[in-house]
């Protein structure tokens, strides 16, 4: 676990800046669907099929290099407990068409508990045992010093030394079936980088 900084250095300093979204096209695997997809703001979510691992997933064939921002809300119990159906893990991540499971997935964001927030990177749980909120959004930043930032709103969730120079594409894996918490709402992307308080 990397938790290195509350606040992300070296991406610039705090000032207004123009932020345009990049249109999103996902491709669909097994029972996720898309709302609007092809726009600047997505939806997914598995609302059908069976709760299992491997079988759903959501990926865009389009990447990006540095900087880079991931946007997207994620609902869990708001009472902090694990509702059983929150099961859904998104990402930015290297190789989108491997499979549908979330053991590809680099630094997979798995927001289905707000006591605790949880990273799967390829496979290997990372509890960063730090509490997020559902009335925040989370940014997953990529940015040009090769510093991978994951925030829930100002909070900082976690960060890694990643390296320079790579290509990313948003990348999905579902479980739950469940219309509300299996879900990643407003997910968009932006060549900017959060920095906790603004885009820079």
């Amino acid at each position: 676990m990397s938790l290195l900084h509350r606040r992300a250095p070296g991406v610039g300093s705090v000032r207004a800046v123009t932020v345009t979204y990049e249109v999103l096209t996902f491709n669909l695997v097994g029972s996720v669907t898309a709302t609007n997809n092809g726009t600047t703001s997505v939806d997914l979510v598995k609302a059908s099929g069976s709760s299992t691992w491997g079988s759903d997933s959501a990926y865009t064939s389009t990447g990006w290099t540095a900087p880079v921002t991931l946007e997207f809300n994620k609902l869990a119990d708001p009472g902090g407990g694990d509702n059983g159906v929150s099961y859904a893990m998104i990402s930015l991540n290297e190789d989108p068409t491997t499979n549908s499971n979330y053991d590809t997935l680099d630094y997979g964001g798995y927001p289905y508990i707000q006591s605790y927030y949880i990273i799967y990177n390829n496979g290997a749980g990372i509890n960063t045992g730090i509490s997020w909120s559902n009335a925040n959004k989370f940014y997953f930043s990529y940015a040009t010093n090769g510093y991978l930032y994951q925030y829930n709103g100002s909070t900082l969730l976690y960060s890694v030394n990643w390296g320079t120079g790579k290509t990313l594409y948003i990348d999905s894996a579902f479980y739950s079936v469940n219309s509300t918490y299996s879900k990643f709402s407003n997910v968009r992307l932006t060549r900017k980088v959060w920095n906790g308080t603004a885009y820079t």
